[in-house]
């Protein structure tokens, strides 16, 4: 936390959970993205009930929709190698897929940390 500090809190860089939460339920309050979530949920919807509550098909794709990123939808490729690899290998492939995406998982979060505390850096040289 000391380390942190100077360059994402002084800054106002890290914002506490509280504003957090205010600003996803103002952002949730417009008719725009209440539209969009009925529009969404029926697809997902029927998603859900075709996977099956164990697979949660529908929820991955009404909440992938959602994300204003287009690189979000690389998941897709994701879910069609998981899919792949299930049926070539069958279960025993399932161990190491998990353990690949929890190595994506954290080489992305790790990648995310320090690209952010470089360019913090690098502005604080300019």
């Amino acid at each position: 936390m000391y380390f942190a500090h100077p360059g994402y809190f002084a800054h106002d860089l890290v914002p506490p959970v509280d504003r957090v939460y205010i600003a996803t339920i103002k952002a949730g309050a417009t008719a725009d993205v209440a539209k969009a979530l009925l529009i969404w949920a029926i697809p997902g919807a029927v998603l859900q009930l075709l996977g099956g509550s164990r697979r949660q098909l529908g929820i991955l794709f009404a909440t992938g929709l959602l994300i204003p990123n287009p690189l979000a939808g690389w998941v897709v490729v994701g879910i069609a190698i998981r899919v792949a690899m299930l049926k070539w290998k069958g279960a025993e492939a399932s161990g190491p897929m998990e353990v690949l995406a929890a190595g994506f998982i954290g080489g992305d979060a790790l990648y995310g940390f320090f690209d952010s505390v470089i360019k913090t850096a690098v502005s604080k040289v300019k």
